[in-house]
């Protein structure tokens, strides 16, 4: 029997090639769209308080936050922290409501402030 002509041999795998192009070009274009429903660089309330009290911001936001350490002599007021260095770890907890959008932005905080 005759060998097929070679327009004919890699047939089946051009429509598959093409139609793989195609939904890669179509998943890239759905990517971009949620990039862009997706708040950039927003950081939520829980974040914004989170960083203010590591941080040792002065902020009304946080101003009447209490600060319990251990290692803080006993009697002393809250405030004088403040002037201290930034804490370096933290435990989040929400009291009520809680969603994974707020969770995330949380890591993506922790994330930009790591060292490199």
């Amino acid at each position: 029997m005759a060998s097929a002509p070679a327009s004919y041999r890699n047939s089946t795998t051009k429509p598959m090639c093409l139609l793989s192009q195609i939904m890669n070009t179509g998943s890239q274009f759905v990517m971009e769209g949620v990039k862009n429903l997706v708040l950039k660089q927003q950081n939520l309330p829980v974040t914004r308080i989170l960083d203010n009290l590591m941080e040792m911001k002065s902020n009304p936001e946080t101003d009447d936050y209490r600060y319990f350490d251990p290692k803080m002599p006993r009697g002393s007021e809250s405030s004088v922290l403040r002037n201290k260095n930034p804490f370096q770890e933290a435990i989040v907890f929400v009291v009520g409501g809680g969603n994974y959008i707020e969770y995330q932005n949380l890591v993506d905080y922790i994330k930009g402030k790591q060292l490199p």
